[in-house]
C-alpha cells in the first residue's frame, strides 16, 4: 500500500486550502457589503418612520386643537333650532 504523504500531496492540499481561503474571503466581503448596505437601508426607515410619526402627532394635536375650538355639535344644533 502506498503511503499518500509525499511532497505533491502536501503541494496539493496547500494550493486546495489557499483556493479555499480565498473563496472564503471573497464570501466575508461580500457578506460585508451585504451587512452594510442592510445597515444603510435600515438607517433610512427609521430616520422616515421617525418623521412619520412626528409628522402623525403633529397632525393629532391640530385636530385635537380643532376640535376643542370648535362649538360642540349639541350647542350648534340647539342655535340652529331656536332660530
Amino acid at each position: 500500500m502506498m503511503d499518500n504523504r509525499g511532497p505533491l500531496d502536501l503541494t496539493k492540499q496547500i494550493d486546495d486550502l489557499k483556493e479555499n481561503k480565498e473563496l472564503l474571503e471573497g464570501k466575508v466581503k461580500f457578506l460585508q457589503e451585504t451587512c452594510r448596505r442592510a445597515g444603510a437601508q435600515i438607517k433610512k426607515l427609521e430616520s422616515e418612520l421617525k418623521e412619520a410619526t412626528q409628522w402623525k402627532e403633529d397632525e393629532v394635536e391640530k385636530f385635537r386643537a380643532k376640535l376643542r375650538d370648535t362649538t360642540s355639535y349639541e350647542k350648534r344644533q340647539r342655535d340652529y333650532t331656536e332660530q
